[in-house]
């Protein structure tokens, strides 16, 4: 009976020890603390990554933190909400970029109680909660004023790397359309790996070649394509790690 009691006990024991509360956190294992490891596009760790714990009452009030050579983090947090958040910053072809990183644990949680976040680097897709904010950059798209043509959506654009992205991994080509007038994705695509691009575009009902040219001051060449990247985040930009393009037929 004493045997079949202890063995009870130290099953109970085992599982409370191996239980994870809502905010992710093992009981016993560094309550107080946001702790956690940040990752890159291919799973190795991130040195110096920026990591903030933001007061969901206070919104001024930040914790920040660094991450150390195997990408691990541990920040002391005071009682109150939190929620947890993680950047880089990364030059890429002579400009400037902040880049917001990919939460395994994107809710609030408790100074009391702490939390493990992981962190990775995502070169695309929707950022938690927000289905119009995208890891990658935004393209857009404006029309010469000697143009004709007016549906957008029918002019399919061509994006072909010219060399390894933000990253340093290679690309894909991609082949997409801007969703019609009165839509969000009218007139730019949203959600583009940040890289350098060579551009070309057809007109979809006749199959004639559309021109392209950086709408930043380039010129159209004869073959109607363009190279072009992404700006960056510097304040005197007019968007922030975007693209601009402009067409004519």
């Amino acid at each position: 009976m004493k045997k079949t009691a202890l063995l009870f006990l130290i099953s109970l024991i085992l599982i409370v020890a191996g239980c994870k509360t809502q905010n992710g956190y093992s009981p016993g294992s560094d309550a107080g603390y946001a702790t956690g490891k940040v990752l890159d596009t291919r799973g190795n760790p991130i040195s110096d990554a920026k990591i903030m714990a933001t007061n969901t009452l206070c919104a001024n009030t930040h914790l920040v933190g660094t991450t150390d050579a195997n990408g691990n983090y541990k920040i002391k947090i005071p009682a109150g909400v939190w929620k947890m958040s993680a950047e880089i910053d990364r030059t890429y072809y002579g400009h400037q970029f902040q880049l917001s990183l990919h939460p395994d644990h994107p809710e609030v949680f408790t100074g009391q109680d702490g939390v493990i976040c992981n962190f990775e680097w995502r070169l695309y897709g929707p950022k938690v909660g927000q289905t119009d904010r995208f890891y990658g950059g935004e393209v857009k798209i404006s029309k010469s004023k000697k143009s004709r043509i007016n549906d957008l959506e029918n002019i399919v654009f061509t994006f072909i790397p010219v060399s390894p992205r933000i990253d340093g991994s290679a690309g894909q080509p991609e082949t997409i359309t801007c969703g019609p007038r009165g839509t969000q994705d009218y007139a730019r695509f949203p959600d583009l790996p940040i890289g350098q691009y060579r551009i070309s575009a057809r007109y979809r009902p006749t199959g004639q070649r559309i021109y392209l040219r950086n709408n930043a001051g380039g010129t159209y060449l004869a073959d109607g394509s363009v190279t072009a990247g992404f700006s960056g985040n510097k304040k005197s930009d007019s968007c922030i790690n975007c693209m601009t393009l402009e067409f004519r037929d």
